[in-house]
């Protein structure tokens, strides 16, 4: 048992730690919470205590391992010393495949990257779930899935590893076949499948010390023995342990162990035959934007093929797909139509992606009203004021007015360029600056 008489530090209650602490206090010797950027209430640093949780704003010579967010900028970590430091990822990993749950009986699959988490996620448990009762922990919330249907069973936790023990805690009395969890920056090492759906668009973490590509790598260095990898092919060489299996995926035609046919016709086709799962077909419905989902649905069918789900199941699943909310889907808002992309995972691109849609689906005479920006007080990596600014300068011809949101994003100006401090007064002011059947487009980072 890794903390098993040990006095144990937890650094940062603000991303997960204070489920963490909790857990790790269950068979430590004692366990300080360190609220590192001095955000946590009195009332939930007394509850810590109450509960028999110390807490202190740095670590005493008495602890005998450190266990620190991947993202810690190095300048706020106190000297370790010869301690021994390991990450959440790692410690929530100890403890899922630990005694705490070591009586789970379900499968569990873990998925990371940069794009298309909550959308492969939700795809497998759509899919899984038609054979198998599935439990889910995404950015939609903790949802039990059963014959292609979800329950929400909790919302608001983040997806940081140590929500995963709340999730955990929320489903207490599901005995589900499968778990799936979405997680920020890596793998916890508790999987028999393991999923990095994409590593584009890197940015840099640990006040600027390190990248989300080298944790999100976590997938790998903490692998299970004797699980899987699936991988996306654009990703490259990897080296996992020797009894580590890898499969690649890509929606790139003859790219990877499994692939997409083609992406952008009408019936897609997704070759699975390294996987003895054949070819899946399908038609993609209408509502949303497909090409914005070809990496999720390609990932998502590689590893229901991996679970053995059918692929009867998996073909009827991608046939009664219809978006994921506030993923490039096409909605009803209040008799205009809404290409609804706000998400935290929005990035820059995908604005170019639902502008190109909205453009698509608009008639002669609709006006467009571009929705674009962050609420940042809910996401931890925003929206580039440059990127936006050039975007508003390449594409403000396209619509008829921009609204930018966010307190960054209040510089930069134009004659068609109006701002807002929320996604729900963006909509409003949306909604005043078109009439009937014309288009909204929101492209918001926010968590939802």
């Amino acid at each position: 048992m890794l903390f098993e008489n040990k006095d144990v530090a937890v650094i940062d209650l603000t991303h997960g730690g204070i489920p963490l602490a909790r857990h790790i206090a269950r068979q430590a010797r004692s366990v300080t919470g360190i609220d590192i950027y001095g955000t946590v209430g009195g009332e939930i640093l007394s509850g810590l205590e109450q509960d028999g949780i110390k807490t202190a704003d740095k670590i005493n010579t008495d602890i005998d391992l450190i266990v620190a967010p991947v993202h810690l900028n190095p300048a706020l970590m106190p000297d370790s010393g010869e301690r021994t430091v390991i990450t959440h990822h790692r410690a929530v990993g100890e403890l899922i495949s630990g005694i705490l749950y070591g009586s789970l009986d379900g499968k569990v699959v873990e998925i990371t990257g940069t794009l298309a988490k909550t959308s492969t996620a939700t795809l497998l448990a759509d899919m899984a779930s038609r054979s198998m009762s599935v439990l889910s922990h995404t950015t939609r919330g903790v949802e039990h899935w059963q014959k292609g249907v979800p329950i929400k069973v909790h919302h608001g936790l983040s997806i940081a590893p140590g929500s995963i023990l709340e999730a955990l805690e929320h489903a207490a009395d599901i005995n589900p076949d499968l778990y799936i969890f979405e997680v920020s920056l890596g793998g916890t090492g508790a999987a028999e499948l393991g999923i990095i759906t994409s590593l584009d668009n890197e940015y840099t973490i640990a006040g600027g010390s390190s990248t989300s590509t080298r944790a999100k790598m976590q997938m790998v260095d903490y692998a299970k023995h004797g699980s899987t990898l699936l991988v996306n092919a654009s990703v490259g060489q990897i080296d996992p342990p020797d009894d580590v299996k890898i499969i690649t995926f890509s929606d790139t035609p003859g790219k990877g162990d499994v692939y997409m046919n083609d992406p952008h016709t009408g019936i897609r086709t997704i070759n699975c035959e390294s996987l003895d799962c054949g070819t899946i077909r399908f038609m993609p419905g209408p509502g949303y934007d497909p090409s914005s989902y070809s990496t999720a649905m390609v990932c998502a069918a590689a590893a229901a093929c991996i679970l053995d789900v059918g692929l009867g199941n998996i073909e009827s699943a991608l046939l009664d797909f219809q978006g994921v909310h506030g993923r490039m889907r096409q909605v009803e808002w209040a008799g205009r139509k809404m290409v609804d992309n706000s998400n935290s995972g929005m990035n820059i691109n995908s604005v170019g992606h639902a502008l190109e849609y909205a453009k698509n689906i608009a008639k002669t005479g609709n006006r467009l009203v571009l929705a674009l920006g962050e609420e940042a007080k809910q996401v931890c990596e925003g929206l580039d004021p440059g990127d936006v600014s050039t975007f508003t300068i390449e594409h403000g011809s396209d619509v008829d007015d921009i609204i930018l949101v966010g307190e960054r994003m209040e510089g930069i100006s134009g004659n068609n360029i109006h701002h807002a401090d929320s996604l729900d007064r963006a909509i409003e002011m949306a909604e005043s600056l078109t009439k009937e059947n014309d288009i909204i487009i929101s492209c918001v980072k926010c968590f939802r």
